[in-house]
C-alpha cells in the first residue's frame, strides 16, 4: 500500500513538473490544440496505468515522451501531418514597437524555417525538436528514443549543418535583393 502512494506522489509531482512541456510537444507534432489536450490526458492516463501495474520508472520525464511520442506516431500512422505554426509553437511574442520592415523579416523568418524543418528527414526534424523545442537533454532524448547518445549528436549536427546552409542560402539571396533596390533607387534619384 505504501509502495501505491509513493507512486501516486510521484506521478502528480511529474503531472506538475512535465504537463505543460509534453502539452506543448504534442501540440507542435498535431497543430490541433484540442487534440493535443486529449493525447495528453491519454499519455498521463497510459502511464498511471503503467505504475498501477507495479512497473519501476527511472525518468518520468523520458517515460512521457516516449508514450506522447508512441501516441503521435499511432495517430498519424495512416495521415500525413499538418504544418505546424512555429510561432505559436516557440511563442515568439509580437512586439509591438518594431518596424514594418522587422515584422516581415521575422515573419519570413519563420517561415523559411519551417518551411526547411519541414524538408530535413525525419530523425533529423524529430531530434532537432527535441532539443531545441523541447530542450531536452541528449541523454533525455536517448531515453525517450532508444538511439545511442552518440547517433543523436551526429543527427542534430547534420539537421543543423542542411538548415544552416539552407537559411545561409535564402539569406544571402534576400540581402542581395536588398542591396539590388537601394542600387537602383539611388540610381532613380
Amino acid at each position: 500500500m505504501e509502495q501505491n502512494n509513493i507512486a501516486e506522489k510521484e506521478f502528480i509531482a511529474a503531472y506538475d513538473q512535465f504537463s505543460k512541456d509534453i502539452l506543448r510537444h504534442i501540440y507542435y507534432r498535431v497543430n490541433d490544440n484540442a487534440l493535443a489536450e486529449e493525447m495528453l490526458q491519454e499519455t498521463f492516463l497510459r502511464t498511471w496505468q503503467y505504475l498501477r501495474k507495479g512497473k519501476k520508472v527511472d525518468s518520468f520525464k523520458s517515460l512521457l515522451y516516449r508514450v506522447a511520442g508512441n501516441m503521435v506516431i499511432d495517430h498519424y500512422r495512416t495521415k500525413k501531418p499538418p504544418s505546424v505554426d512555429l510561432e505559436e509553437a516557440f511563442n515568439l511574442p509580437d512586439e509591438g514597437n518594431d518596424r514594418l520592415e522587422d515584422k516581415i523579416d521575422r515573419d519570413m523568418d519563420l517561415k523559411m524555417i519551417k518551411k526547411y524543418l519541414s524538408e530535413l528527414a525525419d530523425d533529423q526534424r524529430q531530434m532537432i525538436i527535441y532539443k531545441y523545442l523541447d530542450q531536452l537533454s541528449i541523454k533525455e532524448i536517448a531515453d525517450i528514443t532508444g538511439k545511442t547518445m552518440t547517433n543523436i549528436y551526429v543527427i542534430i549536427h547534420r539537421g543543423m549543418k542542411t538548415l544552416k546552409n539552407k537559411v545561409k542560402e535564402q539569406y544571402d539571396q534576400r540581402e542581395k535583393i536588398k542591396i539590388n533596390a537601394r542600387e537602383s533607387s539611388e540610381l532613380s534619384d
